[in-house]
């Protein structure tokens, strides 16, 4: 185990920026009483982000989106089966010449934009990063940046997007200091929205941009002045 902590104390998104900022590789393994979710990363960037209550059936996804049809799909997979083949449908698929590399690619980056905006309202539990001995392949990784992801789940957030699954209500004052940034009434107005503290699921890029004070704080006489921690 690399890293492990509360979520109370630094978010899912805090920790994957840190992971990110140092380029790391490995399983971020997220826990509290109601369930557990995993996100998978390569050099930094995220490769895959499970969650149990997601739809992870990659046919059925692109059903959907229209790019084969629901009897294309049986079709392909039951002569992937009858050939004894054990492969990602997703590459059964593109072998098919059904579907392009790049369609089901953004197949994949669209769930995890979906799976990540369900992590948005995880407040409780704990967070374990670790290096498995043999690294997890993923035959086609999205490759996602994790500024990217973070910002375009907030712009989800911002608006109005929600978890499918509610977790448990917790008192608005209780969600806002976690936040580092000590917010203000007039942060917890603008930010708290359904239960989902969008300040304190932004990206710290964003943050900064817009919480940057004009003056400096001031210090009683006799006080030492204390400098930003880094939150890890």
């Amino acid at each position: 185990m690399i890293l492990w902590g509360q979520i109370s104390q630094f978010s899912v998104f805090m920790v994957l920026q840190l992971l990110a900022s140092y380029g790391k590789s490995g399983i971020l393994e997220l826990e509290d009483n109601e369930e557990r979710a995993v996100i998978y990363l390569e050099d930094g960037f995220v490769e895959a982000v499970s969650v149990p209550r997601s739809d992870h059936l990659l046919g059925a996804r692109l059903v959907k989106s229209g790019h084969i049809t629901q009897s294309q799909l049986r079709k392909i997979v039951l002569a992937s089966r009858f050939h004894r083949q054990r492969e990602f449908i997703g590459l059964v698929l593109m072998k098919s010449g059904k579907v392009d590399h790049q369609a089901i690619v953004d197949i994949i980056k669209e769930q995890a934009y979906e799976n990540t905006l369900e992590l948005s309202n995880w407040v409780e539990g704990s967070f374990k990063f670790t290096v498995p001995l043999q690294a997890v392949c993923f035959p086609l990784p999205p490759h996602i940046n994790v500024e990217h992801l973070l910002l375009e789940v907030s712009r989800r957030l911002d608006e109005g997007q929600r978890p499918t699954r509610a977790k448990k209500d917790m008192p608005g004052e209780e969600l806002c200091a976690y936040c580092n940034a000590g917010c203000t009434r007039i942060q917890k107005r603008k930010y708290l929205r359904d239960g989902i503290c969008l300040w304190r699921n932004m990206p710290v890029m964003v943050r900064e941009t817009l919480y940057a004070p004009d003056t400096q704080p001031t210090f009683a006489e006799g006080e030492e002045e204390v400098k930003g921690l880094p939150f890890l």
